[in-house]
């Protein structure tokens, strides 16, 4: 009787975390950043494969307390690979920095980061 084996391979590459900061300082969830914040992470996962793989936004929201974002994509990977990298950031971002006013996370093919300031 034969046998054969299966590899599947389960992880994209550039899913591999490089690293990670997360701001200690906290936002209140029902306050104006929350917003603001939801929007930046969105378009950032939105727009950067579609704008060169580096991309800067700041919220629409004037009224509010401002976000701020940027992030990239290696020049060397897909479209569609960048569009899932800034995707897994987004939300390794939302878990692992879940309600800090600033984080930042790496992978070997994208970068994202937040913070309540500008730091362009």
């Amino acid at each position: 009787m034969g046998y054969f084996n299966c590899f599947v391979k389960s992880e994209f590459p550039e899913s591999k975390l490089l690293e990670h900061t997360c701001n200690g300082e906290m936002y209140d969830k029902n306050g104006p950043f929350a917003d603001s914040l939801s929007y930046v992470l969105i378009e950032l996962s939105n727009e950067t494969p579609k704008q060169g793989y580096d991309y800067y936004i700041t919220s629409p929201y004037p009224n509010d307390v401002l976000a701020y974002g940027h992030a990239t994509c290696s020049s060397n990977v897909e479209y569609s690979d960048c569009d899932t990298c800034v995707w897994l950031a987004r939300g390794y971002l939302m878990t692992t920095c879940d309600g800090s006013i600033g984080g930042q996370v790496e992978f070997v093919d994208c970068s994202m980061r937040y913070e309540q300031y500008s730091f362009t």
